[in-house]
Formats: C-alpha cells, structure tokens, sequence
C-alpha cells in the first residue's frame, strides 16, 4: 500500500460524511483532476519541494488503527441542534489509552457519545469537554480501546507546500493531501485561527479527521470544507484543519476540568459576514446571548466598535477579546433600515449559555 496515494475521497462516493454535508462527488472530481494538473506543474509554487517517504506500511498501518468514528447525541431542544442536528458523526483520533481527541463542535451540548472501532465495535464514552478557543474537543472511552495511542507532531514546523496524509473513519487507507497555505481563517461565528492547516484537494470526511506527517503523528484535525485554501489568485476549495500545537496547552485543562481554565474569551453571540460595503452584515444573534439582550437583529450592519470602524472579522473578533473581562461593556455603532443606532452590549461567556448534559 502507498501511504501516500492520491485521494480517496475522489473515487469513493460511500465515503461517509461527517456532520457538515457532502461535496457533490462530480464537483469534487472536477475540481480534484483539475488540481493535481495544478500541483504536478514544475512551474505551480504549490509544487512540494520533498518527497514524502512511500511504501511505509509501518506508518499506514499505525495511522488506519489510531482512528475511529464518533457518534455524539444532543437533545433536540438543545440550541445547537438547529445547525448541527441533534445527531453528530465524525472521526476522533486515540492519542492515550482510552483518551479521544475529535473536532470540538461534534460535542456541543450533547449527552452521550459511542466509539465506534475499525473492528465495528461501539464503546460508550464520558464527553471530558471542549474548547471553543480551539476548536478541539476530548472524550474517554469506558473500555478499553485496543488501540496503540498515535504520537502527537509538531504542526509549527509545517511550511507550505508540503505533503500530509489524512484519514477519516470508514475509510480504507489514509489520503494524500497538500498543505496548501497557512493563512488567517475567520469564522462567522466569532471564531478565528491564526495559523490554519488550508489542504487540496478538498475531501468530504473532514470532521474530527486527522492530518498526519511522513512519520505518523498527529499534527492536525479536520474541521471545516473553505472555498479557498490557497493564497493564490484563483480560488480553491479545501479544507481547514485545526494545527495540534494550539491544543496541546488546553489539553491537560480538558481533562481535569472540561474546559480552558483562566478568563474566559469574550463573547456577543453574533453571527455576522463582511458587507460589501463596509461593515458587518449580522446573519444570525444566538438566543440567551449579550447581542439578543441588547436587541440586535439579523440583517443589521455593524459599522463601529467603541466609535472605531470595523475593518474585517479578524479585527472586531480581536477588539472583542481585548476588550476586557467578561461582562465589560461595549459599544456597536449599527445601521437598521438606514438609520444608525448605538447598542451597548455587555460580553458574556459562550459555555455559560449552553445546555448542560441532564444530572451535570
């Protein structure tokens, strides 16, 4: 077996997704062909400047055992059910002995979680937490795993263009991908990563999936399809994967307490993209937050901060974080029907309005 075979997830449509939806597969083959033409260019700066180490069975095989699927349940009435369903499935990747590590918003609210095993087997699990800082999220197998826990890498050392192998559960050998870019990603949802892992071509068994290096170990974990993983002109579909060095740190805290300990990041609970004329466009205010209470609505456009223009979601997510502790207070300048208003919003925490599992 070539551990680093092009894509599976070109040429396997049963491939299962994995929480976020599907690419359609003609589009992922288009977009697939297209790219490796791409990257097989001498003249493409994409091009990977060495070779990965081929035909390593030691390492395909250490990697097809670390990973498992994961089923996370949420009560229906949970408020994150509404965009990510009451049921969660994803991948999560065994790096202690019965210790689990997958994507964090498959945990969001949920109640219970299975392992599912290469073998079929299905192991209840304790959810330990997740961390909306990072975007990880660990759980503990109730039985023992018969797993050999895989090695956590280095993902600062990672410089694009290079070569990574990821697997998701269900699939039958791991997937070569390029490290495409690092650059800022900036979620809708008050969310930022400053220094992503961007890789083509894209694949649609990305949640909780891991991004292996030419030894093995884990140096990243899927998270999100993105329309353009590149830094290039021309837009390019891909995939975020969360680098592992921004969860080492919260590991130790996860497992002791359930979540990051210290201050709380700041948080209004808007949904929010940038308009093309300035300003944020809110899309979406999540119930119970900050924003509702100070009666923001969708479809308001955030111009200002504090009387300071708001250049981009990094820079008003950044102005929020340093704005203070929580329950500081803060002002919008907003446009409404195309009159400006002044809000004043008071940060709160993001854990704090979520449902806690029954009996916690």
């Amino acid at each position: 077996m070539n551990p680093f075979k092009y894509s599976n997830a070109l040429n396997n449509p049963s491939i299962s997704t994995a929480g976020r939806g599907a690419i359609p597969m003609a589009a992922i083959r288009v977009v697939g062909a297209a790219l490796l033409i791409i990257m097989g260019a001498t003249t493409s700066h994409l091009r990977a400047q060495t070779s990965p180490t081929r035909g390593n069975a030691q390492v395909v095989a250490q990697i097809m055992q670390s990973v498992v699927m994961v089923e996370a349940t949420a009560p229906a009435s949970a408020p994150s059910a509404q965009s990510l369903g009451p049921l969660r499935v994803g991948s999560g990747i065994v790096i202690d002995r019965d210790t689990i590590v997958t994507v964090g918003y498959l945990l969001i609210e949920a109640e219970t979680a299975d392992i599912i095993d290469s073998q079929g087997r299905r192991i209840p699990a304790t959810i330990v937490g997740h961390d909306p800082i990072s975007g990880f999220g660990v759980l503990k197998s109730l039985l023992p795993l018969q797993r050999t826990p895989v090695a956590l890498g280095d993902s600062d050392r990672l410089i694009a263009p290079q070569r990574l192998l990821t697997l998701g559960h269900s699939e039958p050998e791991p997937t070569e991908l390029l490290l495409a870019s690092r650059k800022l990603f900036a979620g809708t949802w008050e969310y930022l990563v400053e220094s992503p892992l961007l890789t083509i071509p894209a694949v649609n068994n990305w949640s909780g999936a891991g991004l292996f290096d030419e030894t093995g170990a884990l140096v990243g974990l899927g998270s999100l399809l993105v329309a353009d993983a590149t830094d290039e002109p021309r837009a390019r579909p891909g995939n975020l994967y969360l680098p592992i060095n921004i969860f080492k740190p919260v590991l130790p805290d996860l497992l002791k307490f359930g979540r990051r300990t210290g201050p709380s990041q700041a948080w209004l609970g808007i949904h929010s993209q940038p308009h093309p004329q300035g300003g944020l466009l809110i899309q979406r205010v999540s119930a119970k937050s900050p924003a509702e209470r100070a009666g923001l609505q969708k479809g308001d456009r955030i111009m200002a901060l504090e009387n300071q223009a708001v250049l981009d979601l990094a820079d008003f997510y950044r102005r929020i974080w340093a704005s203070g502790p929580i329950g500081s207070a803060l002002t919008l300048s907003v446009v409404r029907e195309g009159a400006t208003r002044r809000f004043t919003l008071m940060t709160g925490d993001r854990l704090s309005v979520q449902q806690r599992p029954s009996g916690v």
